[in-house]
C-alpha cells in the first residue's frame, strides 16, 4: 500500500512538473517583441491598432512594443543580435540592415512578400539578390522657395538642378540681397548624394572624375563669391529652415516635416512660398530616405514576425501611417488612395505629391555600403580643403579631386 502511494505521488510530481514546463513553454511561444525607431507618439495609434488586430487573430499572444531613440537603435540592435536574444521584428535603416545581412544575421523575405512594394524600394533592400528587409516607409526632401521674391527678380520656373541655381545665383543675390540657397555640404552623406546626382559613384572613370571636379568647382565659386553662407560646412537642417524663415535664404532643400515648422513660426514667409522638386543633377534622379523592417536570424517567432511585417505594410496600415506622420507609403496600392493625388490644398499636400513622384525616380546607384563612413569623411574633407582656401586655383581643385579619386578607389576595393 505504501509503495502504491509512493508511486502515485512520484507520478503526480512528474505530471505536475511536465505540466508546468509545458505551460511555461506554451506561454513563452506567444511573447512577441517589436522594436521601432521614434514612432511614438505620432504613429502610436496606427501601431497599437495593428497590435490589437494581431491579438485578435492570435488569442493569448503577448506583444511587447519598444520604441527606441534613433541614437540608440544600432547599438541596441547589435547587442541583442550578438547576444542571440533579439526581438522578433525590428524597424531599422537600410545602411545598417545590409551590414547585418552581410554578416548572415537576418532572415530573408520571399518574392511574394515583396510584390506589393514600389520596385525601386525593393532594389534598395537586396543583398546577393535576396530581399533582406521589407520597406516600411519613405521620405524625400523637396525644395522650398520664396516664390514672391523669386518672381520679383524676373524669374518664373524654379531651378531643377544645383547648376541651374548656380547659374542665376549672382543675379538673385543682387536682386534680393539674401543668399540664393542655404545648404550643408558636410552633413553625413549630403555631398555624396549630390555627387551621385551627377553620376559620380566610384571615381573609376575619367568621366566621373570630371563630373566631380565640376561639382567641387561649382560650390567653390559660389562660396568664394559669397553666394553661399559661411556656415555652409557646419549648418544643420533645423538651422537651414531657420535661415529660410528669417528671410536669409531664397531656396532650401528640406524634408516635408519642416514645412509645419515654417508655417507656424514664419507665416508671412510661408504665404510667399512654393514647393518644387528636390534639386538634382545631370542624372535627374532624386535621393530618398527609406526605413525598413528586418527579422533577425535568431528571432524566436519568425513566422509571426513575417506576418506582422506584412500587416504593418498592408495598404490600410500604410495609408494611416502616412496620414499620421506625413511619410510616404511604399505599398503600391496605398499610393492609389486619393489622399496622395490631392495636391492643391496647401504646400504640405503639394510636398507630399512631389515626394511621391520623386520616389518613382530615385537614385539608382550610390557609393555602396563598404567603408561608407570613410568615403563620406574623404568627400567632406575635400570640400573643406577646397572651400576654405580662398585662393585655390582651378588646377589645384583638379589635383585635390584626383587625390580624392585615388583614395575612394582604395576604400571601395
Amino acid at each position: 500500500m505504501i509503495k502504491k502511494i509512493f508511486l502515485i505521488t512520484v507520478l503526480f510530481i512528474i505530471f505536475a512538473t511536465f505540466q508546468y514546463y509545458y505551460n511555461k513553454n506554451k506561454n513563452s511561444a506567444y511573447e512577441f517583441t517589436i522594436w521601432t525607431i521614434q514612432l511614438k507618439p505620432v504613429a502610436q495609434e496606427v501601431i497599437e491598432e495593428n497590435i490589437s488586430f494581431f491579438k485578435q487573430i492570435h488569442p493569448g499572444i503577448k506583444i511587447t512594443w519598444v520604441d527606441i531613440p534613433i541614437a540608440e537603435a544600432q547599438k541596441r540592435t547589435l547587442a541583442a543580435i550578438l547576444g542571440k536574444n533579439p526581438p522578433d521584428l525590428i524597424n531599422l535603416n537600410p545602411d545598417f540592415s545590409v551590414i547585418l545581412a552581410q554578416r548572415g544575421a537576418l532572415d530573408y523575405f520571399s518574392e511574394q512578400e515583396s510584390k506589393k512594394f514600389i520596385p525601386s524600394t525593393i532594389q534598395m533592400l537586396k543583398y546577393n539578390e535576396k530581399v533582406y528587409a521589407l520597406p516600411f516607409y519613405a521620405t524625400s526632401s523637396v525644395t522650398l522657395y520664396n516664390k514672391k521674391l523669386y518672381n520679383s527678380c524676373g524669374f518664373e520656373n524654379p531651378p531643377e538642378t544645383y547648376d541651374d541655381i548656380a547659374a542665376i545665383s549672382n543675379d538673385l543675390k543682387k536682386c534680393t540681397n539674401i543668399y540664393p540657397i542655404t545648404i550643408n555640404l558636410n552633413e553625413n552623406d549630403s555631398l555624396a548624394k549630390i555627387l551621385n546626382k551627377y553620376n559620380v559613384y566610384s571615381f573609376e572613370s575619367q568621366k566621373e572624375i570630371e563630373s566631380a571636379i565640376f561639382v567641387y568647382e561649382m560650390f567653390n565659386n559660389l562660396y568664394k563669391k559669397n553666394l553661399l553662407s559661411k556656415d555652409t560646412l557646419t549648418i544643420n537642417h533645423r538651422e537651414m529652415a531657420e535661415k529660410y524663415m528669417s528671410n536669409n535664404a531664397l531656396f532650401v532643400v528640406l524634408g516635408s516635416n519642416f514645412l509645419n515648422m515654417v508655417k507656424e513660426n514664419a507665416p508671412q514667409i510661408y504665404a510667399q512660398s512654393d514647393i518644387s522638386t528636390q534639386l538634382t543633377g545631370s542624372s535627374r534622379e532624386y535621393d530618398i530616405s527609406l526605413m525598413n523592417l528586418i527579422i533577425p536570424k535568431y528571432a524566436k517567432h519568425k513566422a509571426l514576425a513575417h506576418e506582422f511585417a506584412n500587416l504593418l505594410t498592408s495598404e490600410d496600415s500604410q495609408i494611416k501611417l502616412a496620414k499620421s506622420t506625413n511619410v510616404i507609403p511604399v505599398n503600391k496600392e496605398a499610393l492609389k488612395d486619393k489622399y496622395f493625388s490631392n495636391c492643391d490644398s496647401d504646400l504640405i499636400a503639394k510636398a507630399r505629391c512631389v515626394s511621391i513622384k520623386q520616389l518613382e525616380n530615385s537614385l539608382s546607384k550610390d557609393f555602396g555600403i563598404k567603408n561608407k563612413k570613410e568615403i563620406n569623411d574623404a568627400l567632406n574633407k575635400t570640400s573643406e580643403t577646397i572651400l576654405l582656401n580662398p585662393s585655390i586655383t582651378k588646377k589645384e581643385i583638379e589635383t585635390e579631386v584626383i587625390k580624392l579619386a585615388n583614395q575612394i578607389k582604395k576604400l571601395k576595393r
